[in-house]
């Protein structure tokens, strides 16, 4: 099991073997959570904004019918669909 030192600035080389394995590259976000319970600190890549707009993308995509058309003017459409007081 791969081990690392925390400095006296309280930072932490991760080793370049699990770098490898996670694609952690200079620059990128990490996000580190902490288990209460267990007392554990938890490491993630943090996604890009590209990655999160993707994968909303996808996700919003998945929502429409095939064949529908696209929106160009989502406001428009809303108006249509108004509640009519």
């Amino acid at each position: 099991m791969p081990t690392a030192v925390l400095s006296s600035k309280g930072q932490v080389v991760i080793p370049a073997e699990l770098r490898h394995k996670v694609d952690l590259n200079t620059g990128d976000r990490i996000i580190i959570d902490f288990d209460e319970s267990t007392k554990e600190l938890r490491l993630r890549k943090a996604q890009s904004v590209a990655e999160a707009i993707d994968q909303l993308s996808a996700k919003v995509a998945s929502w429409i019918r095939p064949g529908t058309e696209p929106l160009d003017d989502p406001r428009a459409f809303y108006r249509t669909r108004e509640p009519r007081i």
